[in-house]
Formats: C-alpha cells, structure tokens, sequence
C-alpha cells in the first residue's frame, strides 16, 4: 500500500504517516516509485518557506496538511507515456511519499519536465527530472551522494556564483551562518576555492569542533561570540534564519553589512525578532538560486555553466565523505528520522531514506 507522509503546515512537528490510493497513469502520464531521497536541513527550510515561496503547491494534500519535497530517485512503474518506459530512473523533485504520478513534456534523453497543471506556475528548475546514467553525470555507486549534496551544492555553486558576481559587493570578509550545515560548507569549500576573501562560520556551540575539523573556515566562531566579529566590510550569508543572530550582527556590524542574504532556515523555531528591514546595514534579503542559474545561463550558455557546476560537484565529491557519513534508514521509519533532522541531527550525518 502506498503511503504519504504529511505535516501540518502551522506546525511541522506534527506528523502522520497515511495510505494513500495507487495511482494510475491516464494518457500521457507516468507513475514513478520512489526508490529513496536525502532528508536535510534543507528540507526543513521547503517547510518553513512553504507558503511564502509555493513549496506546497508541487505535491498538494488535504486542507492544512503538506507534503514537504525532497531530492530523490523514483523508477517508472506504469506509462502511458510513447517515449517514457516502464524501468527508467530519474532524479528530481519528489514528495515525501511512496509513488508520484506526472505528465511528462518535452522528453529527451537526459529526461523530461513534468508539466501537470498544478506546477505550471512553478520554477521550472524544480520540475526537471534527470535520467539517472553515467552519461548524464550520474556515476554508479554515488546515488546516494547525488541526493543528499547536489541541490545543496548547487546553491552553494550558485551562491559562490553570485557574490563573486557581484564583486562580493565590496566586502573582503564572508561571514555563514549555520556554518555546520551542507550548503554552508559547500560554499565555503567553494570560496576556499577561489580565494581572495576571508571566511569566517558562525554554528552552534555543540558544533565547533565539527565546522574547525573541516578546515575551510579562517575563523570559526559560535552564536554567542557574534559580537567577537571584526567590523570590517561583510557579506553574510545567513542558513540558519534565527533573527536574533541577524539583529546581533546587524547591530554589531552596522554600515558594514554590505550583503545580507538568507538562504536557508536551519533555525526554523527562531524565526520571531527584530523586523529585517528596520536593521543598520544592507537590508536583509533572500537568495533565489533558480535567478542566478538563469541569469548565468543566458550570459555563459547551458553548456559551460553546467560544465562548471559539474566539475565543482565532483571535486566536492572527492572530499566531503572525509567529513560526512551516509547512513539509510527505511520509509517506514521516517517519522522518527524526520523529526531527528527538524531537531536537528548531528553535521556529520548524512541521512538517506528508502523506499
């Protein structure tokens, strides 16, 4: 029996587990079973941001409820689909849940865009899914890798991207919040890459040992020493959406906040405090990957730009199992590890679920 796993969205520690009727193509639509996705602070973020950046609306429920997204791989159970076949892999955007019926358009070999109406609207970064094979980027033997770190070093890819875009709008400091998280550290295994500025994570006090362990901060320091910053000119890029480390860095830092720019919610609990547009410095704004990705696609073609971010992501590849550990757990068990990760599980760990 299928079965979906739901959230409230006023509150996501409350949780069901439910069946759910199979699905059955109609024409031109496909059924993917979904095989296994990674469960990440990113995630949560989906959560959080559900309302205000439509992350709901891809895998609707009943009134109140959600079904947050993850990156996952599903294979193709049923087609009705002429260019889609039974057996076939793809990587995407799922529900949490067992099955996702789509429609497929725009079929090619690297794979297809489901465009079912209630999704028409939405990014259409989230609604390609990509055939899982060695000639599409894919490897055997590192799925599990392609799940749990490509969305979040991608925008870490992008965020690099973007601030060195923007000439890191005149700051010689990068400051991170929620310097533990993936993304974080994807980034900073970016700047560390390029250069030319120094950067310093902000984590958890139960996290430093982690974030110093993995080298690629030149200082790290934890939320209660935010006011320990040099005031220098700084671009923050704020992961962990508590607003009083935004207000504390903000009010230390003052006109030195040349960027603020919030990407995740790690802190999903603290999101009470200061309002972001009444703090000295630049005013506090999010980040959108999918705009930069398109902005750098038309400016260096499809082609280069994903060039680049291919040969990033391997090279990350390469180093990050020094740091994480993958583990799998099954479906079944997701309430209990879900609500590890809303807890927030420990920065080594890697979590992968399967179906």
């Amino acid at each position: 029996m299928p079965q979906d796993f739901l959230v409230d969205r006023t509150d996501l520690s409350h949780t069901t587990l439910a069946d759910a009727a199979p699905l059955v193509p109609a024409q031109g639509q496909v059924v993917l079973r979904i095989e296994r996705f990674a469960l990440t602070a990113n995630n949560i973020t989906y959560g959080v941001a559900g309302d205000i950046i439509g992350y709901w609306q891809f895998f609707p429920a009943a009134e109140g409820q959600g079904r947050i997204p993850v990156w996952g791989i599903g294979k193709v159970t049923a087609s009705e689909h002429k260019d889609i076949s039974v057996g076939s892999r793809y990587y995407g955007y799922y529900p949490m849940s067992s099955e996702l019926l789509v429609t497929p358009d725009d079929v090619r070999a690297r794979g297809f865009r489901d465009a079912s109406a209630h999704r028409a609207e939405l990014p259409v970064v989230y609604n390609q899914y990509a055939t899982v094979g060695e000639a599409f980027g894919f490897e055997p033997g590192w799925d599990n890798h392609a799940m749990l770190y490509r969305p979040l070093f991608t925008t870490s890819f992008v965020l690099d991207d973007y601030l060195a875009d923007n000439d890191f709008f005149g700051a010689g400091t990068v400051v991170l919040g929620s310097a533990s998280s993936k993304t974080a550290f994807g980034l900073a295994f970016m700047l560390k890459r390029r250069g030319g500025v120094r950067v310093v994570g902000l984590t958890s006090a139960g996290n430093t040992g982690f974030v110093e362990g993995l080298g690629l901060y030149d200082q790290v320091l934890s939320y209660d020493e935010v006011e320990a910053l040099d005031a220098v000119p700084t671009a923050f890029v704020d992961m962990a959406g508590n607003r009083q480390v935004l207000s504390r860095l903000h009010h230390h830092l003052g006109d030195n906040v040349l960027c603020s720019c919030g990407v995740g919610a790690t802190h999903w609990e603290a999101r009470d405090g200061e309002a972001p547009g009444s703090l000295p410095g630049a005013r506090p704004t999010m980040f959108f990957a999918p705009t930069q990705i398109v902005k750098r696609n038309q400016e260096l073609g499809p082609e280069e730009y994903q060039r680049r971010i291919g040969e990033a992501t391997r090279a990350f590849f390469a180093a990050v199992d020094a740091w994480v550990t993958i583990e799998e757990h099954p479906f079944a068990d997701v309430e209990r590890i879900y609500a590890e990760v809303l807890a927030g599980a420990a920065p080594n760990r890697g979590v992968i679920v399967t179906g």
